[in-house]
């Protein structure tokens, strides 16, 4: 009897270990980005995005041209005292570049590897990016 009920509570704690983060993990944001900007290798238009993060790998997408983007290259961040959900970008000159995207409700965030396009932009500006926040809701 002992051992079926071990199973079963072994089972159930399985299923919500899986379960609870999945559920968390499904999620969207809204933001109004007023400039255009590079968002891995692809440069994106000024205008409204939604971020959805119910894959494995957050999507950003237009909501004005349907243009969207796997946000593939990232590491995944956990800070359960965020305070905001926000994109965060990273300011070369007239460039933006897309750097981090954060949900505050479940504290997880992505920050985006340096694309090869950043790259050159540091490089070319020889200075510290300036960091510039645009608020989700």
């Amino acid at each position: 009897m002992k051992s079926n009920m071990f199973k079963a509570l072994t089972i159930l704690a399985a299923a919500l270990a899986i379960a609870v983060p999945m559920i968390q993990a499904q999620s969207r944001l809204d933001a109004r980005v007023p400039f255009a900007f590079i968002a891995g290798e692809k440069s994106m238009p000024a205008g409204s995005y939604e971020i959805s993060t119910s894959g494995a790998a957050p999507v950003l997408c237009s909501l004005e041209t349907n243009q969207s983007r796997f946000l593939m290259n990232s590491i995944h961040l956990q800070d359960w005292n965020a305070k905001s959900s926000k994109l965060v970008f990273h300011k070369y000159g007239d460039q933006y570049f897309l750097s981090e995207v954060w949900n505050a409700s479940s504290g997880a965030g992505i920050e985006l590897l340096p694309s090869q396009r950043e790259k050159e932009a540091r490089i070319a500006s020889n200075k510290v990016p300036e960091t510039v926040i645009v608020a989700m809701k």
